[in-house]
């Protein structure tokens, strides 16, 4: 039985939860059945009741998302604000927050005061790819909805449908599995000069450590905002994936498939520990970079400590 046939049963045996966690890389699945268990809880089988739902027009529904790094403290408000009304259509009101963990600290908070005292008839869904982002207690307070891990092969395919060439949809898999937020990265940024500038610091890495420092200059004149920035971190951390990968001899799916020789040749050179000391700087760095620190010390030091 699939997450949604679950959800569907819990409804119909009358056993609904007042908050749900949906976990999973599969953005997109985990956002459709979402809306589609809102819908029934909303609306059942009435086909116009679920159109509001479906264009955010139902007056007893809200679904809080944002694109910037955060939730703001306003929408937090708003949704409290509006989920403590009566409902206004039917028995149930139901909210839905996408990339839950984007939620400040301030704001887990004022959920979790929510979810502790919950207005009747109140019912939560809360989205995350990364739940080991968000405060023990908010788990506590959930029920649990686990994704199977999204295909990685088929969410390509899906950025290629939506006119992404390969390989720029090969680099965005390393950072979402979130076909909108894909297709926007892609509409607002130079990816293809952004893949050129992150393989050639790569093989610098690998091949000239000096000349890799020097890079960093040219790699962030690319990746200027934060957000492009840990697309770089994601694709290197992808591009070692890759290499490891070659190492065990698993190269079917690898994200820099261009590249198989020469990933193939460093699998060769290095050591299963090199591979494994530069996936350690690459996590901390993504640490340093979440925390402001400086993003041309952040590179520096994923040279200076990463692989002799």
């Amino acid at each position: 039985m699939d997450e949604k046939a679950k959800l569907t049963k819990a409804y119909h045996s009358n056993k609904l939860s007042h908050a749900y966690l949906f976990e999973g890389d599969d953005g997109q699945t985990m956002k459709q059945v979402a809306i589609d268990f809102a819908k029934l809880i909303l609306c059942d089988q009435d086909e116009q009741c679920q159109l509001k739902v479906s264009t955010f027009n139902h007056p007893d529904f809200m679904y809080i998302s944002t694109e910037e790094n955060t939730i703001k403290k306003e929408q937090v408000e708003q949704l409290i604000h509006h989920m403590n009304q009566l409902p206004i259509e039917g028995n149930y009101k139901v909210y839905i927050i996408e990339a839950f963990e984007k939620l400040t600290v301030q704001g887990e908070n004022s959920i979790l005061k929510f979810l502790e005292e919950p207005p009747d008839n109140t019912i939560a869904i809360l989205l995350s790819t990364k739940p080991e982002q968000i405060l023990d207690t908010i788990h506590s307070r959930c029920q649990h909805v686990y994704f199977k891990p999204i295909d990685k092969v088929k969410f390509i395919d899906r950025l290629v449908e939506r006119e992404i060439s390969r390989p720029i949809a090969e680099l965005i898999s390393t950072y979402t599995t979130q076909i909108e937020t894909a297709v926007l990265l892609n509409e607002e940024s130079d990816l293809a000069s952004l893949r050129k500038s992150i393989v050639k610091w790569c093989q610098l890495l690998l091949t000239n450590r000096p000349m890799a420092l020097i890079a960093i200059v040219d790699l962030l004149k690319q990746a200027k905002t934060r957000r492009l920035q840990l697309v770089t971190l994601a694709a290197v951390n992808g591009f070692f994936e890759d290499v490891m990968h070659a190492k065990v001899g698993i190269t079917d799916d690898l994200i820099f498939r261009d590249l198989q020789d020469d990933i193939q040749n460093y699998a060769r050179k290095l050591t299963y520990n090199q591979i494994i000391l530069m996936y350690d700087q690459i996590t901390e760095a993504h640490k340093k970079l979440n925390q402001n620190v400086n993003p041309t010390l952040v590179f520096e030091q994923i040279v200076i400590k990463g692989v002799k």
